[in-house]
Order: structure tokens, then sequence, then C-alpha cells
């Protein structure tokens, strides 16, 4: 029966036929323009090793998820093949597959499947993250030697309860590597290593498929996404060179034992609890290095300082204005890609005291649910208007975790730094009206005292912009192992505002494109927004 190989297919026909193994699956779920869905996602190996992604969409699951087995081989026909535009594509392929209501799957026999791989990795070695996390390209595979597993963590946050565990792998060349494992992934993982290798005398080698490498505080981190599974001891080439080259080393695995920490961190957001005005007496020589939770309103967002800053599109934190264009002194490059950030100025008040909060970056894009490129692209670049999505925070209520800033200390105000963000207890069985995001990652803030004015007088009213009022849901994979700087110059001061003509480049959200520098204008409205502006315009002249 003939077939083609995965490196002949291409998108300009409609009836290829593979022959093919399904490597690895898993469900996929999230929000896209606006709408929930679900997929079916495939790594599929032919008999070259050439590996590409297939994906069965929501309308054809339920057709297909019984009868696409991982592990199996089939023939594949009637699908539809397109260019691969996933960023985060777990196989490297110019091409994807689609399965259509047409597709039609003929499982092949084992006894005639020998030919066809049992895995497919594309494996990245431990000194090559550090490149990969500031230029993402796709997701990554590591092997190691298992040597650490941490205990399950439990945490709260704006999308509820999370759970998550580390664990270290050490390459030939002694070289650690921390993994953090999330929800399911966290809790299953010791079970099935306790499995895998109890009563075997032997090292633990493993491979991780489908991590996902980004910079945190300038460093890389490296985490679970949907898409990832391990293998322990598999008989692999790569696992067998990996053990005979250890040379005698320890096999010896530790299991670090939980200290109670992990049931305490399920309490983080009511530990060690203080109002405002207690917060703005502490003693920093006292209580450096403590953790406090405040439960407060958000009062009023100052924009007098501007809402949003150049950001380095790598690592967030601000760049350096040169006779040349811009640098980013974090990742040492002298021509970075420019992309609005967050710098919210925000004043919170229980009924105690009033104060300031600085919320940057990612901690911002959490609570507001929409990127700072959105906001700009869809309302205004001018510092000074506010867009809806940053008004409709005003009066929300949040738990805020906090220590004090080694920024007191340089400039003898007491300022905190944000941790963590909680979505609060109701008040008197109500809903406080706070919207749970998904996305964990840790971020600072720095909270200082407001003015006696300010505690005495109604807040200056918030200037209107013109722009979208709809929250976009974003689908952030649950973070938060490294604590980020408390802004993006490493400092609790806020960056300077964000001039006209910056050098900017596509938003993280499709469709939103930001303007480049050169004269051209950032933050044009949208088409909707100036055809309402117009309308308004002809309606009023016509009154006139």
């Amino acid at each position: 029966m003939e077939y083609s190989l995965l490196s002949q297919i291409n998108s300009t026909r409609h009836n290829w036929r593979i022959k093919v193994r399904v490597a690895r699956s898993w469900h996929l779920s999230g929000t896209s323009k606006r709408r929930d869905f679900t997929a079916l996602e495939l790594i599929l190996v032919d008999e070259e090793g050439v590996g590409i992604t297939a994906c069965v969409g929501e309308n054809e699951i339920q057709k297909f998820s019984t009868s696409i087995v991982e592990g199996h081989a089939y023939f594949l026909r009637n699908f539809r093949v397109s260019r691969q535009t996933k960023k985060l594509n777990a196989v490297p392929s110019t091409y994807a597959i689609f399965f259509t209501p047409w597709t039609i799957v003929e499982e092949i026999p084992t006894e005639i499947s020998g030919s066809l791989p049992l895995y497919i990795f594309n494996f990245v070695d431990f000194e090559d993250l550090d490149e990969r996390a500031r230029h993402p390209n796709g997701l990554v595979d590591v092997i190691g030697q298992l040597t650490v597993v941490h205990p399950l963590v439990q945490s709260n946050g704006l999308n509820g309860p999370s759970v998550r565990r580390n664990v270290e792998l050490r390459d030939l060349s002694d070289r650690l590597l921390e993994i953090t494992l999330w929800a399911e992934h966290a809790t299953s993982f010791e079970d099935e290593f306790l499995i895998e290798t109890i009563g075997k005398d032997e090292p633990v080698i493993i491979v991780f498929a489908g991590l996902n490498m980004k910079l945190f505080s300038g460093a890389p981190s490296c985490r679970s996404s949907a898409a990832t599974k391990w293998y322990i001891n598999i008989d692999i080439p790569e696992i067998n060179a990996f053990r005979t080259s250890l040379q005698g080393r320890g096999c010896e695995v530790l299991l670090v034992p939980s200290d109670g920490a992990a049931l305490g961190a399920a309490n983080e957001a009511d530990a060690n609890r203080k109002s405002i005005s207690e917060l703005l007496s502490l003693n920093p020589h006292d209580n450096n290095d403590v953790r406090f939770t405040c439960d407060a309103r958000i009062k009023e967002i100052d924009v007098s300082s501007g809402w949003w800053y150049k950001a380095c599109s790598i690592c967030r934190k601000g760049v350096k204005p040169t006779l040349q264009g811009f640098e980013c002194v974090n990742c040492d490059n002298t021509e970075p890609i420019i992309t609005p950030s967050y710098k919210l100025n925000v004043v919170i008040e229980d009924n105690t005291d009033r104060a300031k909060i600085f919320m940057f970056g990612g901690m911002a894009e959490q609570v507001v649910r929409r990127t700072a490129a959105d906001l700009v692209e869809e309302s205004s670049a001018n510092q000074l208007l506010l867009p809806s999505p940053l008004r409709a925070l005003i009066g929300r209520r949040f738990v805020f975790q906090i220590v004090i800033s080694e920024q007191t200390f340089r400039t003898g105000q007491l300022c905190f730094q944000v941790r963590k963000v909680f979505n609060p207890p109701p008040i008197d069985g109500q809903n406080n009206g706070v919207h749970a995001t998904l996305g964990n990652s840790l971020s600072h803030a720095t909270l200082a005292r407001t003015s006696g004015a300010q505690k005495k007088c109604d807040p200056t009213p918030l200037m209107e912009a013109s722009g979208s009022s709809s929250n976009k849901a974003s689908t952030l994979q649950t973070y938060g192992v490294t604590e980020l700087p408390t802004d993006p110059k490493g400092s609790a001061t806020p960056p300077p505002p964000f001039a006209h003509g910056a050098i900017t480049k596509t938003s993280p959200q499709k469709g939103n494109e930001i303007s480049e520098e050169h004269g051209t204008p950032v933050g044009k409205r949208s088409r909707s927004t100036r055809k309402e502006l117009f309308s308004t315009k002809k309606v009023k002249a016509s009154d006139d």
C-alpha cells in the first residue's frame, strides 16, 4: 500500500496518505479570540524518524479521541496540511496536520509497524538552555540523571489553589537543572518514579519532553507545559550512552521530605495579616524579609507619570535610550525589540489608611487580563489617558502578599514589594467582583504612604480614554517560582515614561501590531473606535 513520508508532504495537496506512530498525545484547552477551546494534540513520527504535530480540533475530538492511542501506529489520510504557526511547537516542523470530518484512521498491526520509532526527541544541552530561554524557539527536551525530588508545594493565587513540585537533574558535566512541575504533573511524578525504580539499583536516567523555557529575573526557568511527558530508563541510544558515560557515579535519588510547608503554603493568603496602617508603622530593620498580607481595595490609578513604559521583549526590563536608539543592559542587547509593559501607580485603601502601590509587567497583566501592548493598540499611546480595562479595576479588592523592599534602606522611605496577589474572601457572602485570572507569575510592586491631602480629599477624577472596554481572557500557564525584581530597572522607582515613536513589534496576542519607530505614531485607534468617533462627530454637527 503506497504512502508518503512526512518529509514529502506539504500544503499543495489534500489527498496525502502517511504511515506514522503516535509518539505523544495530550489534551489542550484554553481561550482564543475570546472563546474557550479544547483540542487533542499529537506528535507523529514516521519510519525516517521525522516528526510532525497533528491537531484534532474540538469538532472532531469526540470522533477520534477513542480511536487514536499513544504508542500505536496508523495509516492516516484525508487530512489538512498547513504551515506551522505555533511559537511553542513540540517538534521542529515546517508543516502541521489538522484532522477534518473526512479524515480516515486505519490502525496498523503490531507485526508490521516495527519500522516506526517509538519515540522522537529533540534534546537541548543544559548549557544551551539559557539561550533558548532568551530566544524561545519551541518547547525543549532534556536528558539527565535524576538526583533530587522535592515535596509538593501548595499555594493560592488569582486562579485559586495550585500545586507544584521541583525536581533536579544533572548532566554528564555535573551541570544542574531544576524543573518545576505543575498541577497533575507535580502530583503524579513521585508515584510514577517509585513504581519505575523500586527495587532497582541503578541510576535514574530520565527524559523530560515538552518543557517550556522562559526568563525570570534574568535567569532561565524550566517548567512543565501541557505537552510535558517524562520517560524513565527507556531503551533508546541516548539514555544507553548516558548511562555508560556515568562511569560509576552514585545512583541515589534524594527524596526531600515534606516539613509541613506544603500545608502551610495553602494558607499564604491569610498569613501574617496586617492593615495598611500597621504596615506603614513597621520598623524595617526588625521586619526585613518577613512576609505580610494586606486586604485592600483599589481606590485610584494615578496616571500623572504614565501607565506603561518601554520594555525589552525578552527580559521585560526597561530599556536605556542611546544615540542610535535603545539598548537593554540586562540582556546586553544594543538593538532590542521594544514592547509596551505596565507600570501602574495604584492607590489602595482599607478602613485604616491609604497607600500607593506600583505594579509592573506580568503582575499587572494578570490582574488586568490584557497585555499593555493590547491596550496601547486599542486605545491610545497617550500616557495620561487611562484605558477602560484599567478603570474597571477601581473598586476591586485583592489580598496582597508583601515584604519590605531593600529600597527602603536606600531612600529612608518605607516601601514594600508585592510578591503575590490573591483573590480575597467575600464580604457578607457577596461577590466582590474580582475575576480570577490564569497565571501565578511572581512580580513585585512598591507600597508607600500617600500624602495627607490625598487621605483627606477624594482622588482626582481619572481621565477617560476611548477604546475597547472588553476584557479579553488570557491563557497564561501557572508560573511563579523565581521572584522578579521590584521594577523593570531593578529598583522601586518606576521607569521613565514611554516616549512617542517607540520601537515595538507584534504584541503577544495575535493581530495586535504596534507601530515601529521613525515617526510612526504608536497606539493607533482601532477601526471600530474611529468609526464610533466619526459617527459621534457627524451627529453633533447635525445638531448644531
